[in-house]
């Protein structure tokens, strides 16, 4: 009997998740609580080029890649330098790129989850305008997920709350994102092209911190859009419970130190596809922890690091990273912060400089 399974939310990661298992020939269903895939936005829409290379079966539509990004600008106070590599990420347009991977699933739009209990060996899944029966029920609604709620794995996560606006304005770089240092929280602006840009921060006042940035980096012009929504980072304890699985935002599988988690989501449910595809569902948390937990924990630990630093130590690191800005170019990962910052401690080069580093170095071990 073929398996009756649940999706609940219909991001990118979801739709990507029932596509695979659609090729394996089942018939998941996607619970959304949404008029449409893909509105609201709630991301930056910035992945790195390695997602088109190892993703299997995402094919898409070159126009859903609306610019090539050939490095970054990293700011702090007065001083800045620049890390270029051509084509390291693409600015995508997320609502079509979502729509995209919907094609031809089965979504039940403007359905809003309300809960599950067991009955005999399935699930009946209850969202306000109906309900429905699986022997799988997949959590793959983000952030805020209910179905984490639901099986009490939210203990020692944190949340933070992001903005970004589309803005009109005259871009001074086309092809590089603009990274803004500051204490404990940091800016974005990434370029949309066509004389459109967009603008964002994570913070616990996101509204009142971005206008000021705005205000104090003399950056005018007009917003066309606006969006924002919540992140979650922490690593949760298990995300299989009684044939109920979680993926993507909803498992916290993002990069702690930007926030990004189209990557890691899209991977984790190629891992999760494949589990149900052998019987093995069991084994999925032990499967994408093996591949990528550490890379999340090293990016909490930096993370948490940086919020706690002080401008002084800000300037430090700023300083450090600019003087090895050739080996940042040369050796920096998109998806993969913690392969740089393991190659930077490694390498004799910085052994000089460690003296000066060495107390924040301590601060990020100990506490």
């Amino acid at each position: 009997m073929q398996k009756k399974i649940v999706i609940i939310g219909a991001g990118p990661v979801g739709c990507y998740l029932a596509q695979l298992l659609k090729r394996q020939g089942l018939s998941p269903i996607l619970i959304e609580e949404h008029a449409q895939v893909g509105r609201p936005v709630h991301c930056t829409g910035l992945v790195g080029s390695r997602l088109f290379e190892e993703i299997k079966h995402l094919t898409l539509p070159k126009d859903v890649m609306v610019n090539i990004i050939n490095g970054a600008v990293i700011y702090y106070n007065n001083h800045s330098f620049t890390l270029k590599r051509k084509a390291v990420a693409y600015v995508v347009d997320r609502e079509r790129f979502d729509k995209e991977l919907s094609r031809d699933l089965n979504i039940y739009h403007e359905h809003r989850f309300v809960g599950l209990e067991r009955e005999k060996n399935e699930y009946l899944v209850s969202t306000d305008r109906g309900e429905f029966y699986a022997d799988i029920v997949i959590g793959a609604d983000g952030a805020n997920s209910v179905v984490r709620k639901l099986i009490r794995q939210d203990v020692g996560l944190k949340y933070g709350k992001g903005l970004q606006l589309r803005m009109r304005i005259k871009s001074r770089h086309n092809n590089l994102v603009e990274v803004f240092l500051m204490k404990g929280s940091f800016f974005w602006i990434v370029p949309e092209g066509k004389g459109i840009v967009r603008v964002g921060t994570i913070s616990n006042n996101p509204h009142k911190d971005i206008y000021e940035f705005l205000s104090s980096a003399g950056i005018k012009g007009e917003v066309i859009d606006k969006f924002g929504g919540l992140v979650t980072t922490g690593v949760c304890k298990n995300t299989v419970q009684d044939n109920i699985v979680l993926v993507g935002g909803a498992a916290c599988q993002l990069k702690p130190l930007s926030y990004g988690g189209v990557y890691l989501g899209l991977k984790a449910a190629d891992i999760l596809a494949t589990c149900i595809r052998n019987n093995s569902l069991n084994k999925y948390d032990l499967l994408w922890k093996k591949e990528f937990l550490s890379e999340i924990k090293i990016g909490l630990k930096a993370s948490d690091l940086y919020n706690r630093m002080d401008n002084k130590e800000i300037n430090l690191v700023f300083n450090f990273l600019k003087k090895q800005k050739s080996f940042i170019e040369k050796s920096g990962d998109f998806e993969k912060h913690s392969s740089l910052l393991l190659q930077l401690i490694r390498n004799p080069a910085i052994y000089p400089q460690l003296g000066s580093l060495f107390k924040i170095f301590l601060k990020g071990i100990l506490y």
